[in-house]
């Protein structure tokens, strides 16, 4: 793995998101969005150092998957992944939301803040899905990708297409 110059992203909060009061959880979203385009540049370059071309197309998204599946890694001591992954996380989190977006206009990034015992409370989410029931129904890619990550290094089984299935699903339900 060559990790070259790849540069995490400092959120600038400490602690969950749920957990933070709301002024500093919006300030700590809208910092995430402001970097947003600048993220998906430092992915792109992480990708392209490891022999990898970062595409929304669904070949794309599949190498991207195929990529994280082969090189992610979890910390023994503390059966997470190694910090420097969450980031890579956030990354793909964003860049997957973003393909969602392209796909379907009409979804957006907010912040989730419809009641606190929701597992997104605070988070940033991708909502504005109009073939669903809830009013709340909401896509978390950065979670997703890390319980995804979670499952491949405590070896589940795992689906192999991920990151094109949630993007696809995305498109249904939009």
């Amino acid at each position: 793995m060559n990790w070259d110059e790849y540069k995490p992203f400092d959120p600038g909060v400490w602690g969950p998101l749920h957990e933070l009061p709301r002024r500093e959880a919006r300030a700590a979203f809208q910092l995430l969005m402001a970097a947003k385009s600048e993220r998906i540049d430092e992915l792109r370059r992480l990708l392209e150092n490891n022999g990898v071309e970062l595409s929304s197309s669904s070949p794309g998204l599949q190498a991207l998957n195929d990529w994280f599946r082969s090189e992610v890694e979890g910390d023994s001591a503390v059966s997470r992944l190694r910090p420097i992954w969450y980031a890579v996380v956030n990354d793909i989190g964003l860049f997957l939301g973003d393909v969602m977006i392209e796909r379907n206009p009409h979804l957006k990034w907010v912040m989730f803040d419809k009641g606190k015992r929701d597992l997104a409370y605070q988070r940033h989410v991708i909502m504005g899905f109009t073939r669903v029931p809830n009013p709340k129904y909401n896509i978390d890619p950065d979670l997703l990708t890390a319980m995804y990550g979670h499952r491949i290094i405590a070896g589940q089984g795992v689906e192999t297409d991920a990151f094109v299935s949630w993007v696809d699903g995305a498109t249904a339900k939009a």
